[in-house]
């Protein structure tokens, strides 16, 4: 079975086209401006540009990363908490309060979050992030 298109109908569909592109465009005030509107255009513009650049040309932080990196991936889970590198969030774990990090293996996981987090790792783990967090 072959299909033939009948020239009336594809006549038919390409009006109804043109028709449809009309009317959007006349709903949507068919792309002439009054001077007015034109005016507010131009300052929402201004604005938003304005707005824009001041959030986009602000000279980023630079953090000193320490030289041996070995624990940085599994100390980084430490960070959703900790902050940045360990110093800030809800305590500073950087330093020489890494090692307090070994405590919380024992003591009861659903009683204590710190806990909870610190059995998730080996001991050879943790000591890995102690010693990436005392840096």
């Amino acid at each position: 079975m072959s299909f033939h298109k009948n020239p009336r109908q594809s006549h038919m569909y390409g009006g109804l086209s043109v028709l449809a592109l009309t009317l959007s465009l006349t709903a949507c005030g068919g792309g002439s401006d009054t001077s007015a509107e034109s005016a507010a255009s131009a300052e929402g513009k201004a604005q938003i540009a304005s707005a824009y650049k001041a959030t986009t040309t602000s000279t980023p932080t630079l953090v000193a990363q320490p030289s041996n990196t070995e624990g940085r991936l599994l100390a980084s889970n430490c960070f959703q908490c900790h902050g940045t590198l360990g110093t800030g969030g809800f305590d500073n774990i950087r330093g020489s309060e890494a090692s307090e990090v070994l405590e919380f293996m024992t003591k009861t996981a659903n009683r204590d979050i710190m806990a909870a987090h610190a059995q998730g790792y080996t001991p050879e783990q943790l000591k890995k992030i102690i010693s990436y967090l005392q840096q």
